[in-house]
């Protein structure tokens, strides 16, 4: 199996094409041009059939499975896209296999998925797909983060014919952040309005909106990683979109307690200012079965924060909860900026 990155996918397409690929993630733009790759690619080598699917509880597995084993009268090989959910129940993955034990010689196998977990690739049905083709691909369309997005800008404008000095790359990043489809267009009238094909902070800056879209889990992200401005710009972008403050209060106080549960005090009465401890911090990652991802930002707020600090926070979150309920307003989002702030120092 090859794990590669969207932009990755034209090159790997041009030197093998395979019989089966996985789409994991959500983001439109990459599931879309990523599909439309495997599309055209498919076609020159003689895959003139193409077969989407929403896979549900209704879906007519007869049918579906005949179609894979039957030859046409217009068309000598099939593509079928099939778009999972992200849970399969057992009866899905158990139709799901049989599908796959049927596909003959002349069939190409596109699956779609929101996110690939480690539990579903021991799952029979996956295992199957891989034994159809050892050299399966699996890319990732997942949006890129803060951190991803760079390469992916610079990769983007290169393939583009582009030159971006580091202070546009940045802008854009800064300025579509989440939002690639919205980022796509923007390059594309920048290189409409420039013929010298030259991205600068000033050239970019006269055409960029601010289109980056948040949610409440990134803005938890920058909290723990202690990054105060971030969490700031977060909480402009989310109550530009109208996100209920209340979802921001539940997201933050279930973080709350899971660092509680990560350090519990290995003393009976530990004094409420010293470090939390961390002695025993990766075997409760794996008790809590905590993503590994995640642990890194975790590890962070930990070695930054003290219980005394903890019980402050879940008191101040106590009282914008009251205030939201009470007296809704602008002042809400003053003091979840306030208590960002507090959080990251």
């Amino acid at each position: 199996m090859n794990r590669i990155f969207p932009e990755q996918l034209a090159s790997n397409l041009n030197s093998h094409l395979a019989k089966v690929y996985f789409l994991v993630g959500t983001d439109p733009l990459l599931l879309s041009e990523s599909e439309d790759l495997i599309h055209q690619a498919a076609l020159l080598q003689g895959f003139d059939e193409k077969n989407q699917i929403t896979i549900d509880t209704n879906t007519d597995w007869s049918a579906l499975i005949e179609a894979s084993q039957s030859m046409g009268l217009f068309f000598n090989k099939q593509i079928f896209i099939l778009n999972l959910p992200e849970n399969l129940t057992a009866l899905l993955q158990k139709n799901l296999q049989q599908f796959i034990n049927g596909l003959n010689e002349d069939s190409l196998l596109v699956l779609i998925l929101p996110k690939l977990s480690k539990a579903a690739e021991k799952q029979e049905w996956f295992i199957q797909a891989n034994q159809l083709d050892p050299q399966s691909v699996v890319a990732n369309c997942q949006t890129p983060n803060s951190e991803q997005l760079s390469r992916w800008v610079k990769h983007r404008t290169k393939n583009m014919g582009l030159s971006a000095d580091e202070e546009a790359v940045q802008l854009l990043c800064y300025s579509y952040e989440n939002n690639l489809l919205a980022l796509k267009q923007a390059l594309q009238l920048l290189d409409l309005l420039y013929p010298d094909h030259k991205l600068t902070y000033n050239r970019v800056k006269s055409v960029v909106e601010q289109s980056s879209v948040f949610t409440p889990f990134q803005w938890i992200d920058a909290l723990l990683s202690g990054k105060a401005n971030r969490s700031k710009r977060i909480l402009r972008g989310l109550q530009a979109e109208d996100v209920q403050p209340v979802i921001l209060l539940r997201t933050l106080q279930r973080e709350l307690l899971t660092l509680l549960e990560l350090t519990k005090p290995q003393l009976r009465n530990p004094s409420l200012n010293t470090s939390l401890p961390t002695q025993t911090l990766k075997a409760d990652f794996d008790r809590l079965k905590i993503w590994l991802s995640r642990r890194p930002l975790y590890t962070a707020a930990i070695q930054r924060l003290t219980y005394q600090k903890l019980f402050e926070i879940l008191q101040e979150l106590a009282d914008i909860e009251r205030t939201t309920k009470q007296e809704y307003g602008q002042d809400v989002w003053v003091k979840l900026a306030d208590l960002s702030v507090k959080f990251c120092l």
